[in-house]
């Protein structure tokens, strides 16, 4: 009981503190978290390249965008339950939180089995159909299986991960994500150097961490948040529940998986530039997404905040972390866009040493390093109305943009080679800031407004 009601205190930080220091103190672990998340397929990128050539590096190159639409759907159906159950939490409302825990362990469980079994019978077929040779394919899917056998585990590790950051611990799943990202790299290098176990090696090693990962948080959950742990009679499907649970949870699942679909596809539109091309590019994207760490982290942050205050009922206050957020997301962008600037070839030279994957990965970094600033402002925009409970609005967006990204890759890149990736993936970020962001700024001064007049009438 100690330990519960200690978290409850962190929770009651985010309803009272003052937004900044409060905003850091909750998202500097989701941050850490996050980046140690990306270490998983960093270090699996770096360990494959170096012990095991060019063509594993490409087939697990050509296996991320697949791998990535799928773990977007389950962490994307997460944060839609995490809206919902920071709600609930802010309001204190315990018994339709167990309700919701409950239905959403259940379900989520069996839609990620679904996924699991449509990769493994559509896996192969798509990877062909972007064009990839049947080699790198072939270690692709070697590759994908052992992942997508696995796939509950990572389900189980980002639903109670998201759940106790709804509760108002965020502490714990980065404990949890640290130890098993060091866990990882060590199982990498001894399953592919020692025991040479190939690229089947890598997707053990994460499969592994993931299973302990989950596993550990279920325990911790269960010893430690009663108003979270639930006994066998609990485990039951509640129509009420579900219903509201697929409100949240699959307009943000679609948003995050669109924006997968579309990086897939416009990988397609380099293909016919040759596989070491491809590869830079996607080095230049797991550079990208570790760089989406930090602004990731401060907009999942600011959601569980929104979302506890809005149960709560102070309207004010959401609109106060709103514009901190922005804030804290400026500074970010500039930082990190300095060191892309700066340091393209030596970023993308971790990945490898050959001279047209490291040429190809330096354009793509070193053109966007000062644009991802509107990506992070359009992170934390999204992240406003998610925490709102506006999903489906996040989810239409982030679908027009993806259709601009992709149209405009296939009329550019046959000309400007990754450059017209660069042009169509900026120019899809800046409509999304300039028009949503727009309409944000209006429903932040509503909150105010709002939450004026009932103050007035409250007097």
């Amino acid at each position: 009981m100690g330990q519960a009601a200690a978290e409850l205190n962190k929770s009651e930080a985010l309803l009272s503190g003052k937004p900044l220091p409060a905003l850091l103190r909750f998202a500097v672990p989701i941050v850490l978290g996050n980046v140690f998340q990306q270490l998983y397929n960093i270090v699996d990128a770096i360990v494959v390249g170096r012990f095991l050539g060019d063509l594993p590096l490409s087939g697990i190159s050509i296996a991320s965008p697949v791998m990535d639409i799928l773990y977007a759907l389950i962490i994307g159906g997460t944060i839609g339950v995490g809206v919902l159950t920071g709600q609930l939490c802010g309001a204190r409302d315990w018994e339709r939180l167990r309700l919701a825990h409950a239905t959403a362990l259940l379900g989520g469980s069996a839609i990620t089995v679904l996924f699991s079994v449509l990769g493994l019978v559509f896996g192969r077929r798509i990877l062909l159909a972007q064009g990839n040779s049947a080699e790198a394919c072939a270690q692709a899917m070697l590759y994908l299986t052992v992942i997508l056998i696995g796939l509950i585990c990572c389900y189980l590790y980002h639903y109670y991960a998201s759940l106790l950051r709804a509760y108002g611990d965020s502490r714990t799943p980065f404990i949890v994500l640290l130890v098993s990202s060091a866990l990882h790299a060590l199982l990498d290098v001894l399953l592919i150097g020692v025991f040479q176990m190939g690229i089947r090696g890598v997707a053990y090693s994460t499969v592994f961490c993931q299973m302990l990962s989950g596993v550990w948080l279920i325990r911790f959950t269960h010893r430690n948040i009663p108003q979270l742990s639930l006994g066998r009679r609990e485990l039951q499907l509640d129509a009420r529940s579900g219903k509201m649970l697929l409100g949240f949870a699959w307009a943000a699942a679609l948003q995050q998986a669109v924006v997968c679909i579309g990086r897939l596809l416009v990988q397609g539109t380099l293909t016919g530039l040759g596989e070491q091309v491809v590869t830079g590019y996607n080095m230049g994207m797991r550079t990208e997404q570790f760089l989406f760490c930090f602004s990731q982290g401060i907009a999942a942050a600011m959601v569980v905040c929104l979302s506890q205050n809005l149960g709560r009922g102070d309207q004010a206050r959401v609109q106060r972390f709103y514009y901190v957020s922005l804030r804290v997301e400026l500074v970010m962008a500039m930082l990190l866009g300095t060191v892309c600037f700066l340091f393209p070839r030596q970023i993308i030279g971790i990945f490898s040493d050959n001279a047209a994957v490291i040429a190809a990965g330096a354009k793509y970094t070193g053109t966007m390093a000062f644009f991802y600033l509107f990506s992070f402002f359009g992170e934390v925009i999204q992240s406003f109305f998610r925490g709102l409970g506006r999903l489906r609005l996040t989810m239409i967006a982030s679908l027009l943009q993806v259709v601009v990204r992709v149209v405009l890759s296939y009329l550019l890149v046959p000309v400007l080679g990754i450059t017209g990736i660069c042009v169509s993936v900026v120019t899809g970020w800046a409509l999304l800031v300039l028009i949503e962001g727009a309409y944000s700024l209006k429903k932040a001064k509503e909150l105010t407004l709002n939450s004026g007049k009932e103050a007035m009438t409250v007097g």
